[in-house]
């Protein structure tokens, strides 16, 4: 079953909102909330080529959106998934899925590697319980994307063994979840298209969103540190010391 449109307008609406996000965290930005450590950027310098403010702030600047972007999007696919729900699940489920007469109470994450062993243990003792108040449901741990070899172990132990939750991720899963054998292909496709595509209100891409604002943290980098010299590896120790 394809996609319908209005579940692909959803997607859609779902990752621009992701962008514009985006676009706002940098547009927010200032030089005091970069991370500046002195040691790190003088050991990378050779490296990496951080021998000048440009150079130096454009890699301060990745690190920072870095960070936030992969926990963002994280969320972005996670909400994407839960537009293939039937309904409002119970605590600790995400997603409700009928399957021949049978309700299944699926709890999402982003990719195989985002939870620590505490969170594990309380996700399967949540999908437990949902399945204890729906009885003949089951319950399922689904990640977004990730081959099997790569689900991590502490899925496998205590999800699954420990817990007594299977686990389903990557294809499978959006297979699962949208009765849709090619579901993930074309959820792909719709992040490439809105990727393309995205404008924000005033008509900018978000590399040009984030070319702008380094340019501007360059010139407050430089009144204060300099452009490059021993001068510059001073004072960026001086005031970070």
């Amino acid at each position: 079953m394809p996609l319908d449109d209005e579940k692909r307008r959803q997607i859609e609406q779902i990752f621009r909102r992701f962008l514009l996000n985006r676009v706002k965290t940098v547009r927010r930005l200032k030089l005091g909330d970069l991370d500046i450590n002195p040691f790190l950027i003088r050991i990378l310098s050779h490296e990496l080529g951080l021998d000048n403010s440009g150079a130096i702030v454009r890699w301060l600047v990745g690190q920072r959106l870095e960070r936030g972007t992969v926990t963002s999007f994280g969320i972005a696919l996670q909400d994407s998934a839960r537009v293939f729900s039937e309904g409002t699940g119970f605590e600790g489920a995400d997603i409700l899925k009928t399957k021949e007469g049978r309700h299944h109470h699926i709890q999402v994450k982003s990719g195989p590697n985002t939870i620590p062993k505490d969170l594990g243990v309380r996700i399967a003792q949540l999908l437990r319980s949902a399945q204890r108040r729906n009885r003949g449901s089951l319950a399922l741990y689904g990640m977004c994307y990730g081959s099997k070899a790569r689900v991590s172990s502490i899925v496998k132990k205590y999800v699954q063994r420990e817990g007594g939750v299977d686990w389903i991720s990557g294809r499978e899963f959006w297979e699962f979840i949208s009765d849709d054998p090619q579901c993930m292909e074309e959820i792909y496709e719709i992040a490439a298209h809105i990727g393309r595509t995205f404008k924000d209100p005033k008509g900018q891409s978000l590399c040009e969103v984030i070319e702008a604002k380094i340019e501007q943290l360059t010139k407050e980098f430089e009144k204060i540190y300099g452009k490059s010299g021993s001068s510059m590896w001073r004072k960026l120790l001086e005031d970070n010391s």
